[in-house]
């Protein structure tokens, strides 16, 4: 688990409760609205409300005399570095609360991208494999359902053999991600809910053919992931909230 995935059991709770009321799309809607609501608030708070206000004021300014100048360039110079000056400010008061403000975000993303990214296969069928570097020995496995508890099914697993049909490594894909590799250094921030490759592995990396989950029934393909209700949502409440707050 990395840094960004501490949240994550939070999040898993807060979306089963939920759950009972809310539909899949509604709740995706419903995290892009809580997300933009923090984002913002949190932005707002850590922001220098007041210097932003008069900085912006004092660039308005600044470019509307640029505007008129009528002058050489010699004599616009000053004006054009104190413009500069002003603008260098202005991202400076801006960028860091806004880069404080999207760790929540950030960390809602990562957990999102894993819970409503992708599924299993339908039972019976065999994902495409592919390894980096290629290698012909890695196989999809079944989960096999337990005749005594059959409610519950085993998570899949892939084998990778060398060619003597010797198992190298097994692993378990307990979660629907289709990526898994060998443990990175950003891991320590994002983390595979199903864990890394074997660091002597044959392969770096594998990727799997997992299906997409879908939340809307028209569009392209690609449009009917979680990204679109949950960024537009998270589009609109922001907007929103920066009028009705007055946010600079």
């Amino acid at each position: 688990m990395g840094v960004f995935d501490a949240p994550a059991p939070i999040f898993a709770w807060l979306d089963a409760q939920t759950a009972m009321a809310i539909p899949p799309l509604g709740r995706l809607i419903l995290w892009g609205s809580v997300a933009a609501l923090i984002s913002m608030g949190l932005y707002r708070a850590l922001s220098a409300q007041e210097r932003i206000g008069r900085t912006k004021i004092k660039l308005t300014e600044l470019r509307q005399r640029l505007e008129a100048h009528d002058g050489d360039f010699a004599d616009a110079t000053p004006l054009i570095g104190n413009l500069l000056r002003t603008a260098l400010q202005q991202v400076g008061l801006v960028a860091w609360p806004a880069l404080l403000s999207s760790l929540p975000l950030l960390t809602l993303v990562c957990w999102l991208s894993t819970a409503y990214g992708y599924t299993y296969p339908a039972p019976g069928s065999t994902p495409t494999i592919q390894t980096m570097p290629p290698h012909p020995y890695a196989k999809w496995i079944e989960g096999v359902r337990d005749d005594a508890v059959p409610e519950y099914r085993p998570p899949p697993h892939i084998l990778i053999a060398d060619r003597n049909q010797t198992i190298v490594a097994d692993i378990s894909w307990r979660a629907p991600v289709p990526i898994v590799h060998k443990w990175q250094w950003w891991n320590a921030l994002v983390g595979n809910p199903i864990g890394y490759l074997p660091s002597d592995a044959p392969v770096d990396r594998i990727e799997v053919a997992l299906p997409g989950k879908k939340y809307l029934g028209f569009g392209p393909q690609w449009l009917r992931g979680w990204e679109t209700p949950f960024f537009f949502a998270l589009l609109v409440v922001s907007i929103v909230t920066k009028i009705g707050w007055q946010i600079d």
